[in-house]
């Protein structure tokens, strides 16, 4: 089999996969309020946006990042609407990490009452992006220790992660 046939047979596969996780998010999402509000990019413009994004950064050097309990959805609320105060449109897009199909449009105002929802589906890492620029945040949900507080045990926390200093400012 030669080099052209199996980058085809890979790519292939690659897009049944994508479909798959797309479907199995919209899935999960039917019966909540964001059913019919979220809007699939597609994989080619998914991709070419991706890939003009910036890299991720080197958050604890360079102190990009802040860890949250998670219950504490106000402080997270407040993170989060701080970077999309940031945004010049009515709407961002999110990539979704356990469902890496590509990106999806949401309005700002429905993330902003929704995204706990949509972390708990996600279950991981949602990348909120700008769609003007090439700036981003991370909610990851983990179970790790806070730094600085490793003596109160693991907890469950969001931690969120700016791509650079001046959008966490």
């Amino acid at each position: 089999m030669n080099e052209s046939l199996k980058n085809r047979i890979a790519e292939k596969r690659w897009e049944i996969e994508r479909n798959e996780k797309l479907n199995s998010f919209m899935e999960k999402i039917s019966s909540t309020n964001l059913n019919n509000k979220i809007e699939n990019l597609g994989f080619v413009e998914s991709d070419e946006f991706q890939a003009k994004s910036e890299e991720w950064p080197n958050k604890y050097a360079e102190n990009l990042y802040f860890q949250i309990e998670l219950n504490n959805v106000e402080e997270i609320s407040k993170r989060i609407k701080n970077y999309l105060e940031k945004i010049e449109t009515d709407y961002l897009y999110i990539f979704l990490m356990n469902f890496n199909f590509g990106l999806l449009k949401i309005k700002k105002s429905l993330f902003l009452k929704e995204w706990n929802k949509i972390l708990e589906i996600e279950n991981d890492d949602i990348f909120c992006f700008n769609p003007l620029k090439t700036d981003f945040i991370c909610i990851e949900k983990t179970e790790e220790y806070i730094i600085g507080k490793e003596n109160e045990g693991q907890k469950w926390i969001c931690e969120i992660t700016y791509s650079n200093k001046n959008i966490m400012n």
